[in-house]
């Protein structure tokens, strides 16, 4: 839902610098429906998961980091749209720390506590959240997990990863760049 949130400030932003809403159908993300069968694999864990399906809850691990890898790829693919090198190398800090981590991303109890999320504590420690685990003392790679805790006054509480932060910034960029984009004059383009 964060993404959500973020699409919708970055084009207010956009608007507001004078940039040009229309603009935005010229993005050529290439290989979109890898994006799809990302997320897809990704919900599908969480909502699966929750649902204690036996295939899910023993191949989750590879299924999460093949997810990522699919991004990975994705994100080389489109590598020359500005924006896209940032969201790569956030989608790999959060592949390197879910990888190591058994294939769940790592969450940190407190940074859970001060966002609000004490339901989700309670998810977390029945085990069937496939995708995150709490951080113990076995956690490779904190600095990389989940522990920025986003409280009020954001609309969607949450706890981020310094990932995400990147992921977010180069989302921001690739909509800033592309509503700002200034347009060549046919007298310009000789």
């Amino acid at each position: 839902m964060l993404y959500v949130y973020l699409i919708i400030i970055s084009v207010l932003i956009g608007l507001f610098r004078k940039g040009k809403l229309s603009s935005l159908a010229n993005i050529s993300l290439k290989k979109m429906e890898l994006i799809v069968l990302a997320a897809l694999i990704q919900a599908g864990l969480v909502f699966l998961g929750g649902r204690k399906i036996n295939f899910v809850l023993n191949y989750s691990a590879y299924l999460l980091i093949f997810s990522y890898l699919l991004l990975l790829y994705v994100s080389w693919y489109n590598k020359d749209l500005k924006g896209i090198r940032l969201i790569a190398l956030g989608i790999g800090l959060n592949f390197i720390v879910i990888a190591v981590n058994h294939g769940q991303m790592p969450v940190l109890l407190a940074s859970l506590y001060k966002a609000g999320l004490h339901d989700f504590v309670l998810t977390l420690k029945e085990g069937t959240y496939v995708t995150h685990a709490l951080i113990t003392d076995k956690t490779l790679f904190k600095f990389l997990a989940d522990v920025i805790p986003l409280s009020s006054p954001f609309p969607d509480p949450s706890v981020v990863s310094v990932g995400d932060f990147l992921m977010f910034y180069g989302v921001f960029n690739l909509i800033q760049n592309t509503m700002l984009k200034k347009e060549l004059k046919p007298e310009d383009r000789r």
